[in-house]
């Protein structure tokens, strides 16, 4: 009887050793999927150039942009050394002007930031003047409220969120507040 206890134990001991060994394989099989997850993951986000990765890691360019202050017209450049070019482009042609049936109320102005990232690929000129476009939107979503204007970027600071990308770029937008005059009903008459 006790070899038969004996045969019991030593089974059982085999079955959870047996256990352990298949569920620290399963376990390792979950972890490399998990990795293979995270890497394709970051080749997804690699393919997406606003995400701080260039696509094809391509980082050389002839930086042969064409601007007429407003937009780029021809050419391909970098993001990262055109940043100060960019704030001055949303100066020049990206703030919006008082409608005329508006004044301003007084010197009433409030200031958000915004953050943009920038990776130093090689862009044609459209898809700066893209960006530039998105950059407004922003500011324009960050208004304290639809009586105010945008009136002036400013680029306060940058730092790498990474050390691999992106460039995080910090703008101040300036808002000034205006007043419009309502239009007048008209009323049928009965």
């Amino acid at each position: 009887m006790k070899n038969f206890s004996t045969n019991h134990v030593l089974k059982g001991v085999f079955y959870i050793f047996l256990s352990l060994i298949l569920f620290s394989c399963e376990k390792e099989k979950i972890i490399n999927e998990t990795d293979q997850t995270s890497e394709e993951l970051i080749l997804k986000t690699e393919e997406r150039p606003d995400n701080g990765y260039c696509p094809n890691y391509d980082r050389s360019c002839s930086d042969d942009l064409i601007n007429n202050g407003c937009d780029f017209i021809s050419g391909n450049g970098r993001d990262m050394p055109n940043q100060y070019l960019m704030v001055d482009m949303l100066n020049n042609c990206r703030t919006e002007p008082l409608p005329s049936n508006c004044s301003w109320q007084g010197y009433i102005t409030e200031t958000n930031n915004i953050e943009v990232d920038l990776n130093n690929c090689c862009y044609p000129a459209y898809a700066l003047n893209s960006r530039l476009d998105s950059w407004k939107n922003l500011a324009t979503s960050a208004k304290p409220n639809s009586s105010y204007l945008i009136t002036n970027y400013q680029r306060i600071s940058g730092f790498m969120v990474t050390p691999y990308g992106p460039y995080r770029m910090k703008i101040r937008v300036t808002y000034r507040k205006k007043i419009c005059a309502l239009t007048p009903i008209h009323h049928l008459k009965k």
